[in-house]
């Protein structure tokens, strides 16, 4: 299972991709959600943008990683500007990998492919 904390058009370029695959998702609506599932659920990888309510994907991605129970879950990011500051503050809290729009469907599935395969 992956989560997704996206955008809505973010979410419908993303869903086709994995629908695609046969791979299972759940929306999450915000961040506040994302951290209270992530540790009841523990999905395999989360994918999330920094613009999510209630609390940002980076401060989310943030407090996952320095939680025991969710550290080990792989976070990838979109960024949607291709401003270097974004890419940097998405490592600094701690995202696995990054993927920049506009997505491009084979290096997307590319970059999220190994995080699946894991388990």
């Amino acid at each position: 299972m992956i989560f997704l904390a996206l955008s809505e058009k973010l979410f419908n370029k993303i869903k086709d991709i994995l629908e695609a695959h046969k791979i299972k998702y759940k929306l999450i609506e915000d961040g506040e959600n994302l951290l209270k599932l992530a540790k009841k659920e523990k999905p395999e990888l989360i994918i999330l943008e920094k613009d999510i309510p209630l609390l940002d994907g980076f401060a989310t991605t943030l407090l996952l990683k320095s939680d025991k129970d969710t550290q080990d879950i792989p976070i990838v990011a979109i960024c949607k500007s291709n401003f270097k500051e974004e890419e940097i503050k998405a490592k600094d809290s701690g995202c696995d990998e990054i993927i920049n729009c506009p997505i491009d469907e084979e290096k997307f599935w590319e970059k999220i492919e190994k995080y699946l395969k894991k388990k």
